[in-house]
């Protein structure tokens, strides 16, 4: 997810380039420039610079094509170590490498290569002319901030952790996202106990690159929550803290009947540092007595429909897509042997299904799941119903009935 056969093949470039010993280095610092905008060339090898950052001062390095220069950045310090790295940034080819302020002075080494460089064959050419833009800015220490349900704080991430602090009482459930608003940044949530001992984490959990953690406290105090960048990233983001919220506990087997509904929230999919009891990324349901003796009496046809409900956030896992799944549980686990995504139009699913094939197969009923789900890994509030008469879908989809007939010939 992080780590790609191209960025794979970017660091073996970086290695390759960097034991280049004929590679012309370029110094900086005695070069003056009021926009401090530098012209280069890569051509065969790496275009290296070297420049001094002062002690208490951030650096925004940018590589910007002025051919057909795929640009590939890289940043290192003195001993040669990687600060950082970025191929494309935004919506263009260009690349940008943000490096956080020091308390001493610091001598870095920028290098700008081609990043179809490592496949160019003899005679092609895998270069082109860039400019280098370098921005400084006074460091600003952002300290600890505190922050209450409902908050929302922003800032920019350069290599080094922020931290917020929010009070915190047993029982309670927090939900922190942080969303990046630049696309340099892959942002890296965690939450750590009035001990300072990690309690959660999460990276991608609220989409694309974005992190969303769910926490139930386990004690009074206060907690700190840690944003960071995934890695070596760097970039600008948006904390939020969502509006405290009740979320009831959700059992992972639930009971459903005939004309009944059922409501709930899912996390989304990925959310693997979510509560899972609080926010499970689906729950499934079994038939009470009441429906399956219905269905033994000869009233077999039903509808299982999925709806979408509540306000969606964006911030915090957007809309579900409900998604059905019907099957049976097993020594082996959960067997699907049907299920409907968008079959009651929009995003809403509908699942028709004569269950007065399994009549007479009173185990069969008893082992029968629904499984109430988000399509994609997509998380929210949903409501389950199920209704008598196959209602039709609006776009049909093979034979339940002859799902359900082959399980029950077995």
């Amino acid at each position: 997810m992080h780590k790609t056969i191209r960025h794979a093949a970017l660091f073996a470039g970086a290695a390759l380039i960097a034991s280049t010993a004929h590679a012309q280095v370029r110094n900086l610092d005695g070069e003056q420039s009021d926009v401090r905008v530098f012209q280069g060339t890569v051509a065969g090898e790496a275009a290296v610079f070297t420049v001094t950052l002062p002690a208490d001062t951030g650096l925004q390095v940018d590589a910007i094509a002025t051919g057909d220069l795929d640009p590939v950045l890289r940043v290192k310090d003195g001993s040669g170590a990687l600060l950082g790295e970025n191929d494309d940034f935004g919506d263009e080819l260009n690349s940008r490498v943000m490096i956080g302020a020091s308390d001493r002075s610091r001598r870095l080494t920028i290098e700008v290569d081609s990043f179809d460089a490592e496949w160019a064959g003899d005679g092609e050419s895998s270069g082109g002319t860039f400019d280098l833009r370098l921005s400084t800015s006074d460091y600003v220490d952002v300290g600890t901030r505190a922050v209450t349900y409902g908050a929302r704080e922003t800032g920019t991430l350069m290599g080094g952790e922020h931290l917020f602090t929010i009070r915190g009482e047993a029982g309670e459930a927090v939900e922190v996202a942080l969303i990046a608003t630049d696309d340099a940044l892959d942002p890296y949530l965690e939450l750590r106990d009035p001990a300072g001992e990690s309690v959660a984490f999460d990276d991608d959990g609220g989409g694309d690159l974005n992190a969303l953690l769910r926490h139930t406290f386990a004690q009074d105090g206060t907690y700190t929550i840690v944003a960071t960048g995934f890695g070596e990233s760097t970039g600008a983001y948006r904390l939020r803290v969502r509006e405290q919220r009740e979320v009831p506990a959700q059992l992972p087997l639930q009971v459903i009947g005939i004309s009944d509904e059922a409501t709930g929230v899912l996390a989304q999919g990925w959310d693997e540092a979510g509560d899972a009891t609080l926010m499970p990324s689906y729950i499934d349901y079994q038939l009470s007595e009441e429906a399956k003796a219905a269905i033994r009496a000869g009233n077999g046809e039903l509808s299982i429909r999925m709806t979408g409900g509540g306000e969606s956030d964006p911030d915090f896992g957007g809309t579900i897509d409900p998604y059905i799944e019907l099957g049976f549980d097993t020594p082996l686990g959960f067997a699907v042997v049907e299920s409907d995504d968008d079959g009651a139009g929009d995003l809403d699913a509908l699942l028709p299904v004569d269950l007065g094939l399994l009549a007479g197969e009173p185990g069969l009923l008893d082992k029968l799941r629904i499984r109430a789900q988000g399509y994609g890994g997509s998380g929210g509030e949903y409501t389950l119903f199920i209704t008598p008469g196959m209602a039709e879908r609006a776009e049909q989809a093979w034979s339940d009935a002859a799902a359900i007939e082959e399980v029950a010939d077995d």
